[in-house]
């Protein structure tokens, strides 16, 4: 009797099989864990307060507003990197030949802050093309302000020192026009003083186009600025044929390895401003998932 009762109770407790633990993993990025549901991040799984940070990063990467926010950051830096070369070549000239690298490195590193360094192929054409016309402006703001002195230019005093063969040859000319201007035997003395008035005239001419023609030779922006001689439309034509051509061709203007170094720069300066804004994440993010479903097993139970 004895027996049976140790057949009835005895194996209960200590043969009773163990109890299954629960599904579970653990967050990537914080190592928290989870046990009732999960994102995916590019297969790796996020508990939902690091998942709400990835997501405000894909959002200002490629949301709605992204572009818009790029092209304004963009548009601001290329604006800085504009004034700053037709500042600098004002008095620098020579800094035409590495602002393409100031330049582009300047506005790619804006658009990447206003993407959370996304990146993509419509960031790297946008960083190319402001790159490119904010060099153009910068370019083409001294040679308007050669312009407009080109246009104001006046005849210098008579007086001025003349040496060498130009100060020879001017001297000739002013004699020439001395005996031009004489009265002549029997002439109206109205006809000698609108004869002379007219040989002046024309000294001065003379005068002003020697001092635009020194000007031009002293000052390279003043010698690309025929090209804003004109009404105001020949102008408007003239600046955006300049905002084209000058980023690649200005250097020429100090000579063959200057240009070819500043060539050599411009593409640099693009070069860099496509590769700092092309794709540096891509991120998928999926969910939410419940432990032990979805994409990614869990790390332990189930």
């Amino acid at each position: 009797m004895s027996n049976d009762r140790v057949s009835r109770s005895g194996p209960s407790a200590e043969y009773s099989a163990p109890a299954t633990p629960a599904p579970a993993m653990y967050c990537s990025e914080c190592k928290a864990i989870l046990r009732l549901s999960y994102f995916s991040l590019d297969g790796r799984p996020l508990c939902t307060k690091c998942s709400s940070a990835y997501r405000a990063r894909i959002e200002r990467g490629t949301g709605p507003e992204a572009m818009s926010r790029a092209v304004l950051y963009g548009a601001g830096a290329a604006v800085v990197g504009m004034i700053g070369v037709a500042v600098v070549l004002s008095i620098f000239n020579a800094f035409r030949i590495i602002s393409a690298i100031c330049v582009g490195y300047l506005v790619a590193k804006a658009i990447g802050k206003a993407t959370g360094n996304y990146g993509g192929r419509r960031y790297q054409i946008l960083a190319v093309s402001l790159t490119y016309v904010a060099l153009g402006l910068g370019m083409v703001f001294p040679v308007m302000l050669a312009a407009h002195r080109l246009d104001t230019v006046v005849a210098p005093p008579k007086r001025e020192a003349r040496y060498g063969p130009a100060g020879e040859t001017a001297e000739i000319d002013d004699a020439v026009r001395g005996m031009q201007a004489e009265p002549r035997e029997g002439e109206d003395p109205a006809v000698a003083a609108a004869r002379a008035d007219s040989l002046e005239r024309a000294d001065s001419i003379a005068r002003v186009e020697r001092t635009r023609a020194n000007y031009k030779a002293m000052d390279k922006n003043a010698a690309m600025a025929d090209r804003l001689e004109g009404g105001v439309g020949a102008k408007i034509v003239g600046a955006v044929v300049l905002l084209c051509i000058l980023p690649l061709v200005s250097s020429f203007a100090f000579g063959l390895y200057a240009g070819v170094f500043g060539l050599l720069a411009l593409g640099y300066g693009l070069k860099k401003a496509w590769e700092l804004t092309e794709i540096v994440m891509d991120f998928q993010l999926t969910g939410p998932y419940k432990v032990g479903q979805g994409p990614i097993p869990p790390a332990f139970g189930g």
